[in-house]
Order: C-alpha cells, then structure tokens, then sequence
C-alpha cells in the first residue's frame, strides 16, 4: 500500500476544512433567520454572533478554497481560464463576500433601530437575505457540479446562478419582506419611537 504524499494529505484536510466552514455557515444563516423571525422582536444579540460565525466561517471558506487552488493549479492563469466551475465559485462566492459587507454595513443596522417607513426599510434587507441564501447553496451545489461543468461552461453556471437569484429575490419580497415589515412596526410601536429610514 502506498502512502500519500505531505500535499495530498494537507490538500484533504484543506477541502474537510472547507466543507466545515460551508456547513457552519450554513447553519448560522439560519440562526441569524432564526433571530429575525422566531421570536416576537428581532433579537439583535442572536443575529450579531450569527452574523460573526457566518463571516468567520467566509473567511475559512476563501482561505480553504484558495489553498486548493494554488495547490491544484499554482494559480496559472492560463490553467484557471479551462476550468468553468472554479471561476464560477470564485464568482459566487466574491457576490456572497460583497453581499455580506451589504448585510453587516446597510441590512442590520436597518433592523436595529426603529424606521419611519419599515416597508422600505425591509426591502433591502430582504434583497440582501435572498442573494445571500443563494449564493450559500449555489456555491455548494457549483462543489458538486463536477458532472455537469462541461454541458454547463462558466456562462451556464452564472445564468443559473442569475435566475436562481432573481427568482429567490422575487419569492422573497413576496413572502419575507411583508413579514420583516410587520416585525419592524411592531418594533416601532413597542419603542414608541420613529426616527427616518
């Protein structure tokens, strides 16, 4: 029996790290859902570490992710450009990244404090939610996507990964934001205060 080599094994222990940063980012997404919607006031202290896992847990994911991939390609450009459905995970996850700083910088502060209107107020919380959502299990699924990366090429990956987005944005302002607004009012009424959105 052959023993693997020093690379093969740190590359392993790079892909078992980067799949435990998926799934805890994944779990914290829906704890911060959770601190939103499951009990009567959005808990704030609940979304914050939510939050801070789900960024740490972005962080490991690029740190993992780049380390496989400098492993397997020494990031050749060249080399990169042949290889579909790494740059679309490159690309979802750079989206997830920018969204985030949009959830942490304009999203959360919105649910913090009371807002004159809380309809606008919830809409781009609920745009940023959604994208976020997306971009978690699309990156996942682009993981997998192994068998299909040829039929799909990078524009296929982005055009599914646009639609799925688009269509989550959609359900979401249909479903979330009228829900998020509700508990904005109720957050309203409860401080007795409103101050502009």
């Amino acid at each position: 029996m052959e023993n693997p080599d020093f690379l093969t094994i740190v590359r392993m222990l790079a892909i078992y790290l980067h799949v435990l940063a998926l799934a805890i980012g994944a779990v914290a997404v829906a704890f911060g859902d959770f601190a939103i919607f499951a009990r009567d006031r959005i808990d704030m202290n609940m979304l914050g570490k939510a939050a801070s896992v789900a960024t740490i847990a972005l962080l490991v994911l690029w740190i993992t992710g780049l380390a496989v991939i400098g492993m397997d390609t020494g990031f050749d450009t060249e080399l990169l450009a042949t290889k579909p459905k790494l740059l679309a995970k490159l690309s979802v996850v750079t989206v997830l990244t920018i969204n985030s700083l949009g959830l942490h910088l304009i999203a959360f502060p919105r649910m913090a404090t009371p807002q004159a209107d809380p309809q606008q107020a919830a809409l781009m919380p609920v745009i940023f939610g959604a994208i976020s959502a997306t971009s978690w299990l699309y990156a996942a699924f682009v993981g997998i996507a192994k068998p299909v990366a040829a039929m799909l090429g990078y524009a296929g990956f982005m055009g599914l990964f646009l639609g799925l987005t688009l269509a989550s944005i959609g359900f979401a302002m249909l479903t979330v934001r009228p829900r998020l607004a509700a508990r904005l009012e109720r957050a309203n009424a409860s401080l007795g205060a409103l101050s502009p959105g």
